[in-house]
């Protein structure tokens, strides 16, 4: 049987005398912040479903190379939330196995210390494609979160579209730029103060 495929003819490169190399353009605080966030209509979100492990989760993330996961229901299809590194690696997995009397951590889940829809804050991506680094560097600033997701109420649904991390924007931009997490919920806000507390 004939396969439908063919091997395409080579070339010498012996009369190659350079290469195709554009120009960088230079990105400062004034660059449209479109060129920063990660574009989940080009770029596959890794995503993880809500019942994962936190260690599986966190193993995701390294073999991802992201420091964030986007969480789904139990079908996959829904977004619940989201997860972080910095979720996983605090204090909040292991708050949660002492209030609930778990020994082993292969027991705490994502849903357990995931970041709920609820209270995540969200930028419209028509008010992000007519906005500057700048500004999303300065509303990142305002809410004190390492990572903004970005929706788009245009698409079929209102849908998730994008995210912004810091990490990514000051290594784009050379800057140094940290933040802050703050507590969004009472438990957050429980751990914010005994990690006060034990500083």
């Amino acid at each position: 049987m004939r396969s439908r495929y063919r091997s395409l003819p080579t070339v010498n490169l012996a009369e190659a005398t350079t290469f195709v190399n554009p120009p960088i353009p230079t990105l400062t605080l004034d660059s449209p912040a479109c060129v920063f966030m990660t574009d989940f209509l080009s770029v596959h979100p890794v995503v993880v479903n809500c019942k994962t492990s936190v260690s599986e989760a966190l193993s995701l993330m390294k073999r991802s190379y992201v420091r964030s996961l986007l969480v789904t229901d139990m079908d996959g299809s829904g977004f619940n939330g989201i997860i972080t590194a910095t979720d996983i690696n605090s204090g909040k997995v292991l708050a949660y196995m002492a209030s609930n009397e778990i020994k082993d951590r292969n027991e705490v889940f994502v849903e357990h210390v995931m970041i709920d829809k609820e209270h995540i804050h969200g930028l419209d991506y028509e008010r992000v494609a007519a906005s500057t680094i700048g500004d999303i560097l300065e509303t990142i600033k305002h809410l004190s979160e390492q990572h903004v997701i970005v929706v788009d109420k245009s698409l079929n649904s209102f849908s998730v579209r994008g995210m912004f991390s810091t990490t990514n924007i000051a290594k784009a931009l050379h800057i140094k730029f940290d933040v802050e997490p703050q507590a969004r919920t009472f438990f957050e806000l429980e751990q914010v103060i005994l990690h006060h507390h034990m500083a």
